[in-house]
């Protein structure tokens, strides 16, 4: 769409309509540029941070720095989906209170770290700091 403008044929009307015209053919451009932006981003991010946890040939096989035993236990109910990730509302940090850890079931000692994840369904789950670790790349994996 293309409009000529001569002082001498228009008045003043004419003069700003052309110019409103002109206006909105410009942002309904720029809305589309913007969009095409956005989506050319989206596809940058996905290739940069694929979603998905691992990365060894075999499908079911234990990342190599699995070495502590209840790490191994966290990443199998990781890997099985039993524990959750998303929804996560808060995450607390404290001295251990002698509970069960929630990835590999031991108990958690007084002279321990405990790490807390409060979901919003009201579901908190306690972790040992690898644990945690582990729960935590899982989390940061899927999203």
């Amino acid at each position: 769409m293309q409009f000529s403008l001569h002082p001498g044929v228009l008045g003043a009307r004419g003069r700003v309509s052309v110019l409103v015209a002109r206006t909105a053919v410009n942002i309904r451009r720029s809305r589309a540029l913007l969009a095409a932006a956005d989506t050319a981003v989206r596809i940058a991010r996905r290739i940069r941070r694929p979603k998905f946890a691992g990365g060894s040939d075999r499908p079911d096989s234990a990342p190599q720095e699995l070495g502590h035993p209840r790490v191994l236990r966290t990443w199998a109910k990781m890997k099985n989906g039993a524990l959750p990730t998303n929804g996560v509302r808060r995450r607390w940090v404290g001295p251990g209170r002698g509970g069960p850890c929630s990835g590999c079931g031991d108990i958690i000692a007084v002279h321990e770290t405990e790490f807390e994840v409060d979901f919003r369904d009201a579901l908190l789950l306690r972790f040992h700091r690898d644990c945690f670790k582990m729960w935590q790349s899982f989390d940061g994996a899927r999203g």
